[in-house]
């Protein structure tokens, strides 16, 4: 984080696409609202005294990964921080700056927001869990699953949606420096689809970090989550090179 990541950070939350974005964050508790009413929507189901709070979180994340309209808002933000700059040439105002130090602080700041969007939905999980879910048959009011092996399985799914999460903002922030917005938010949808179809298939559920859920029988649970941060390490790792590559072509 450098000097500049703040100030790219407060910009971001004065966006309206970003207070609609972060409102998202609240959809564990629709589920107490939809409990008022005698419907099937959103019912969740699981077996008497299972549901523990950290897999309905782990439930919720997954979840909203793969609403479509989160991804939308959360990408066009992406887009816009880099794109609408190139087209409306105003980095003259940062002339005196490297490149480097301010797609550091562009990226730090799209962290600081998926931190805070995580943070708000953790907490809405929580309230949700333990005011309106903690009196249904399934939930077991436990912070924790009841054995190793489910622990282990939640751990692994939180921990690789977060990452394909945080993937899926940085490739909608390449694709920004070099495409309009438009192409952007194609390209970021494809990626979160693809992500998300992966680990079902036999042939790249070892490709992406949430798949890593898959394959807990054939892996142990250390080598599974060495495995998915690797993998996260060097996917980051590449999109940040070309990113890096690509802001400095920019020319105003």
């Amino acid at each position: 984080m450098n000097y500049l990541t703040l100030p790219f950070f407060k910009a971001l939350l004065k966006k309206k696409e970003s207070k609609i974005a972060l409102a998202f964050s609240l959809f564990p508790m629709l589920l107490i609202a939809v409990g008022l009413f005698n419907t099937n929507f959103m019912r969740l189901s699981a077996p008497e005294g299972s549901l523990s709070f950290l897999e309905f979180f782990s439930a919720v994340l997954s979840t909203q990964y793969q609403m479509t309209l989160p991804l939308i808002v959360f990408i066009y933000i992406v887009s816009t921080i880099f794109r609408d700059e190139i087209t409306s040439s105003v980095m003259y105002l940062y002339k005196d700056v490297s490149r480097k130090i301010i797609l550091d602080a562009k990226l730090g700041g799209i962290q600081l927001f998926q931190i805070l969007y995580l943070t708000i939905t953790f907490f809405s999980s929580l309230v949700t869990y333990y005011t309106y879910l903690i009196h249904q048959s399934y939930t077991s009011g436990r912070l924790l699953p009841n054995n190793t092996d489910d622990l282990q399985y939640t751990i692994i799914s939180i921990l690789g949606t977060i990452l394909v999460f945080v993937l899926c903002m940085m490739v909608a922030s390449l694709s920004s420096i070099v495409l309009t917005n438009g192409f952007t938010m194609l390209v970021g949808i494809i990626f979160a689809l693809v992500s998300y179809i992966a680990p079902h298939l036999d042939l790249l559920k070892y490709v992406f970090p949430n798949g890593y859920i898959n394959v807990l029988d054939e892996f142990s649970f250390g080598d599974s989550l060495l495995i998915l941060t690797l993998l996260f390490m060097i996917y980051s790792t590449v999109i940040y090179v070309v990113s890096l590559h690509l802001y400095n072509k920019i020319q105003y």
